[in-house]
């Protein structure tokens, strides 16, 4: 159900078309093996989710595993509810992401949601960092992300939409919320970060919320006592054209917030990429390799 606040409508029957809404679950569990390389140990993907195989793309970090979650569906439609749980277990390292920027189509009466919930192992590193949500006119779109963190545990992890008029016209979307908190293993709550924009305050671009910027997207890297200072020093030091970010330490010690404004969805990618390289370097001795897509 929406959150009391949160701008979306009560679930109801689509009235647009007779396509049945989809409640669809993909369930991933990862482990590493005696040579630290971490794979896929169990796996459930209901329609529209599909995976292949884990690829090793990083010689600098050859245990890493990375997945690309893929959808068969033509993007989210209204009252769609998708729910992905990630578990990896102690010591496993993972990227995933998706396959491509998804659409979020029009929704007449109702809105779409997707709940996130990972769940990080003693000593875990995770990189969640699906591609943006594309907000289509009169859209509207709720997603909640819950990160559980384990000793000495690390999680990126991003969300990110950009609103696009396919008619090529100036229309926006109604309403978009997101959520991401962060939890340690026993559940209580360190740091939790919403946000919520109405499309018609969208589309004036007032003073104090986008401005002129058509895309924007959150990054959360969350761990226990994390050095994050340095961290923070670096992004800072970033510049991309038709784009720009803030940074600021998240409370309880739990890590540190990137919020990210661009003018398209290619200067979003650009700074996007530049902000996870960055963050890997920092924590992990060495940058990401570019990702063919």
């Amino acid at each position: 159900m929406p959150p009391e606040g949160s701008g979306l409508p009560e679930p109801a029957a689509s009235t647009r078309s007779a396509r049945r809404a989809l409640r669809a679950e993909l369930d991933l569990c990862f482990a590493a093996d005696g040579t630290g390389r971490s794979y896929i140990k169990r796996q459930f993907a209901a329609y529209p989710f599909h995976v292949c195989r884990a690829l090793y793309q990083d010689p600098e970090q050859p245990g890493l595993a990375t997945l690309y979650v893929q959808s068969c569906s033509g993007g989210i439609y209204e009252d769609d509810q998708l729910t992905t749980t990630l578990a990896v277990e102690a010591g496993a390292r993972v990227h995933v992401s998706t396959q491509a920027a998804t659409v979020v189509h029009s929704m007449p009466s109702s809105h779409a949601s997707q709940r996130v919930s990972l769940a990080c192992g003693d000593g875990a590193y995770v990189e969640f960092l699906p591609d943006p949500q594309i907000l289509f006119p009169r859209s509207r779109f709720r997603s909640e992300i819950d990160i559980r963190l384990g000793e000495k545990s690390v999680a990126v992890v991003s969300d990110a939409f950009l609103t696009h008029d396919p008619n090529g016209g100036s229309d926006v979307f109604d309403a978009y919320f997101n959520e991401i908190a962060v939890k340690d293993a026993g559940g209580e709550l360190l740091a939790v970060d919403r946000l919520k924009v109405r499309g018609e305050s969208f589309r004036k671009a007032a003073p104090g919320t986008f401005g002129s910027f058509k895309a924007q997207a959150t990054m959360i890297v969350a761990g226990r006592d994390l050095a994050a200072s340095p961290i923070v020093a670096g992004l800072k030091r970033l510049g991309s054209d038709g784009a720009t970010l803030g940074v600021s330490e998240l409370p309880h010690d739990a890590g540190l917030i990137v919020r990210v404004l661009a003018a398209d969805g290619c200067a979003l990618e650009r700074m996007m990429h530049e902000t996870w390289s960055n963050v890997r370097l920092a924590l992990m001795g060495a940058p990401p390799r570019r990702r063919r897509k």
